[in-house]
């Protein structure tokens, strides 16, 4: 099966990290999925953005924790990619959900969600979004933190999870341990080994973040599911050659 292509954080070469037009992007460029990050705002809104703080990304300042939607959706997160994208604000998970659609995977990324609501009524409401979006078995979750994956799984059974890493000795096995279907490393670390590891144990190997062809071909060489790249049009073609090789 050809290596799927994921959209890191839309297609974030050309267009403004995390945002509807990054997302659009990667739709129209023919990605296979996208890559994105989440938070819960002070009123409990899922929005999509990296950092757990506004301040690199927007014209505002401030943790997402500590701020309402509303103020979020004021703040410009375009301008400072390119003033093009002037205006453009953060998505919300469900106008995100509702451009991607069409796409075979829906990689988000969570965090611990800082909240006073606690854990777990927050990931409720997380599996809620994403159920009524229709996306379910589109969507993997992946997260550095391996609790909050053992949590969603022990919560909802139904949504596939992802041990996001840099770099870790038996990560496979870590992984399969708190129930996760696949391993989300760090390509600069990703040997054969742990490729073959995953695989034995039935799991899937979505490596991030190589942009060069190079490097994304010889991620697919040593037998990764999925690219995580910031390039999908690099990617695409690399992994369409790939297949045709075969």
């Amino acid at each position: 099966m050809r290596t799927l292509i994921q959209a890191h954080r839309g297609a974030s070469a050309y267009a403004p990290e995390n945002t509807l037009p990054a997302f659009q992007l990667a739709v129209e460029m023919g990605a296979d999925g996208i890559e994105c990050d989440i938070h819960m705002t002070k009123d409990g809104e899922l929005v999509v953005c990296h950092d757990h703080s506004v301040d690199r990304t927007s014209s505002g300042k401030g943790r997402i924790a500590d701020l309402t939607l509303k103020e979020i959706k004021a703040l410009d997160f375009g301008a400072r990619f390119d003033a093009r994208f002037t205006g453009t604000s953060a998505p919300t998970l469900a106008e995100m959900l509702e451009v991607v659609k069409p796409l075979q995977v829906i990689n988000i990324e969570i965090k611990q969600f800082e909240h006073p609501m606690g854990q777990e009524k927050a990931q409720n409401i997380f599996y809620d979004v994403v159920k009524d979006s229709g996306c379910l078995e589109q969507v993997i979750v992946s997260s550095f933190d391996g609790k909050a994956l053992a949590l969603l799984k022990q919560l909802h059974p139904d949504m596939t999870t992802c041990l996001l890493y840099d770099k870790m000795y038996g990560s496979a096995r870590k992984a399969q341990s708190i129930g996760c279907e696949a391993i989300h490393p760090n390509y600069i670390h990703l040997t054969r080994a742990t490729v073959l590891s995953a695989h034995r144990r039935g799991m899937k190997v979505n490596c991030w973040t190589p942009n060069d062809a190079d490097e994304i071909g010889y991620m697919i060489d040593l037998g990764c599911d999925g690219v995580i790249t910031n390039c999908p049009d690099v990617g695409l073609k690399v992994s369409r050659q790939k297949e045709h090789e075969k």
